[in-house]
């Protein structure tokens, strides 16, 4: 077994310890706003998606420069904002059932990034000639953030600049592990805000942790791996021969198959399991428009 073929599912071990959701035991009003439905999603046009992507942006970010530029928090030289989440905002309030803007890989994305660039840049400092080298300690920072988000299944794209900024921009460097509670009271921020106006006409998160089902307790993925002899039709439609069966992905409503010797990764299986929701909606929805229609015997 070469190293090719090496992988590390996190999710094996973090999975049995994460609750499954209870969401639906809140009350609606407090469950609709974290993103639980008890029904099929409605569909908006892309100028709402716009509209909310606009106030959505406008409101996360004025709230983390309301609470930055507090007298109590100023008086450490913080900047107005934390520049990655200008870029944060897009995916929360825009791309809002992206597998990359869900909470976990908002939050933890953000922090562990952090962390990585507070780090890289404190080994950089203790060399005399850290300022010839800060280009170097950006670069570790940002490319070494981006491995740990990849192993602990948390990569999102602009945790990458919290990295990097934490290493290159002398404000943010000067600030040590203040830095760290920082990104995570914007982080904090971000998601609050992201859950009030999402949820008014749309529906956010997709899920919490992740798209796998938590109630079964299964580790790793959820999707079913078919057998050769069971793929007997393609996503695309087309007829299958029985002595030549091609690989093929399947998405049900209630079900996807995969062949074994394909290899899901978790940001793969994330957006199948999205798919598999909006077939599962559409159905829903095409049986409560036609209440009375029933299957021809």
């Amino acid at each position: 077994m070469g190293v090719k073929s090496w992988d590390i599912d996190i999710d094996r071990w973090l999975n049995p310890l994460v609750p499954y959701n209870r969401l639906s035991r809140l009350p609606p009003p407090v469950s609709r706003f974290l993103g639980y439905r008890d029904g099929p999603r409605g569909e908006i046009g892309n100028v709402l998606v716009a509209w909310w992507a606009f106030v959505g942006a406008f409101s996360g970010v004025a709230a983390i420069e309301a609470v930055l530029m507090i007298p109590e928090i100023q008086k450490h030289g913080v900047p107005t904002v934390i520049a990655s989440f200008g870029a944060a905002a897009i995916l929360e309030y825009n791309v809002i059932s992206s597998p990359l803007a869900q909470p976990r890989n908002s939050m933890f994305g953000h922090i562990l990034s952090a962390f990585v660039g507070i780090c890289v840049t404190k080994l950089f400092m203790l060399n005399s000639d850290f300022e010839q080298l800060r280009w170097l300690a950006g670069a570790t920072s940002c490319g070494l953030a981006s491995a740990v988000m990849t192993l602990t299944k948390t990569v999102y794209p602009p945790a990458g600049a919290t990295a990097l900024l934490a290493a290159v921009d002398p404000t943010l460097s000067r600030l040590g592990w203040y830095l760290l509670p920082l990104v995570l009271l914007s982080a904090v921020l971000t998601l609050a805000t992201s859950l009030l106006l999402n949820n008014i006409q749309r529906q956010y998160p997709i899920y919490w942790w992740t798209a796998a089902d938590l109630s079964k307790k299964v580790s790793g993925t959820e999707i079913e791996k078919a057998h050769p002899d069971d793929t007997n039709s393609t996503v695309t439609g087309s007829t299958q021969h029985d002595n030549d069966p091609e690989p093929s992905i399947t998405v049900h409503a209630d079900a996807i198959l995969v062949p074994e010797s394909i290899l899901m990764s978790e940001e793969e299986t994330a957006v199948l399991e999205v798919l598999r929701i909006r077939l599962k909606d559409s159905t829903s929805l095409k049986v409560n428009q036609n209440p009375y229609k029933t299957d021809s015997v």
